[in-house]
């Protein structure tokens, strides 16, 4: 096993010189080797494993394809991962590199050129080696940027008709509780399931850059997802 390091910053990094934008119906996210990263809980590495979470919960909340792919079932998910790419055309990759799946990544280009390394949710043996790798695909034309500016990328580019749709407005709602919307009340108090101010302002950020009208006291006032959704879909 690779020993973790601090996941590199952007000054440390090559610039990316890809001319291409992300958006979001476009996009599957690929997640190598998560469970191997997840056995391990040293100080070093909860930062990676941090971003990983971000990206995975995010994507599910704007209903993006996760793939998971560890080495024990890598053949079957990464033929359903060439399926997904025959549809849509960008691929954001995430969580452990190594040779195999170098040599993957260099086989998808020639499927879509359109692939994203989230640079601070990536682990490879060393940090000197993380840094080369994000070099060299910069050499390839690959995209790459930080978890933090790929979530805003696929907020800003995920259209209005999912994020004020019921299951798109569901979704968001989950990704902040942590739970599944299944188990969620619809006549409960959001905040009985833990949602507090910043996650409730967070959302109405969302919800309004999408042409919803909705304040901070309206949000207190009706929240529920029983007296959220009227309020929200109105506006659709």
């Amino acid at each position: 096993m690779s020993y973790f390091y601090t996941p590199p910053k952007k000054i440390e990094l090559s610039a990316s010189l890809a001319k291409w934008s992300i958006q979001a119906e476009q996009c599957v996210l690929v997640v190598f080797g998560f469970q191997r990263l997840a056995e391990y809980s040293n100080d070093q590495h909860q930062e990676l494993l941090i971003h990983l979470n971000r990206l995975i919960k995010k994507a599910q909340a704007l209903d993006i394809e996760v793939i998971e792919i560890e080495e024990q079932q890598s053949f079957s998910k990464v033929a359903q991962l060439g399926e997904l790419l025959a549809e849509k055309k960008q691929l954001i990759v995430s969580g452990m590199i190594n040779s195999p799946i170098k040599q993957l990544l260099q086989h998808i280009i020639s499927i879509t050129p359109q692939i994203c390394v989230v640079n601070d949710a990536v682990h490879l043996e060393t940090k000197s080696q993380h840094l080369q790798w994000i070099e060299n695909c910069v050499e390839q034309g690959i995209h790459h940027m930080n978890t933090s500016a790929m979530i805003r990328m696929l907020e800003l580019s995920a259209p209005t008709s999912f994020i004020l749709s019921e299951k798109g407005i569901l979704l968001s709602i989950a990704e902040y509780l942590e739970f599944d919307i299944l188990e969620i009340d619809p006549f409960q108090d959001l905040r009985n399931y833990g949602l507090d101010s910043v996650a409730m302002v967070s959302l109405i950020g969302l919800w309004r850059a999408n042409g919803a009208h909705i304040d901070f006291e309206s949000f207190v006032q009706n929240c529920t997802l029983s007296q959220l959704l009227p309020i929200l879909r109105k506006d659709c």
